[in-house]
């Protein structure tokens, strides 16, 4: 998909190796990476986006830990993702109880 221009077939490769990469991925565990690092825009200031990113890390390490009955690989993976979303939405969390406790 390229910005300007024809695409090429170097960008074509690009975008299906983007799209195997995201239907590899747990949908819970990339909205609480989103979520997370939004919340941490802002330092906190809307709690509501910080805890929805932990529940959904949760969520997302909770379905991750059960073995998958269908056997495809749709979503089976990111971990990684759920952790980030968790310690973003956490470390925002934080920030902002520092600061309306001593801001």
């Amino acid at each position: 998909m390229a910005l300007f221009g024809r695409p090429t077939e170097r960008d074509e490769a690009k975008a299906a190796a983007y799209r195997v990469w995201l239907l590899r991925r747990n949908p819970l565990a990339i909205g609480s990476t989103v979520l997370g690092v939004f919340s941490l825009t802002h330092l906190g200031a809307l709690w509501i986006d910080g805890i929805a990113a932990i529940v959904l890390g949760v969520l997302a390490l909770r379905q991750l830990s059960r073995p998958d009955s269908r056997g495809g690989t749709h979503g089976s993976e990111g971990r990684g993702l759920a952790w980030l979303g968790i310690v973003t939405a956490s470390l925002s969390i934080c920030i902002a109880i520092v600061l309306y406790r001593w801001g």
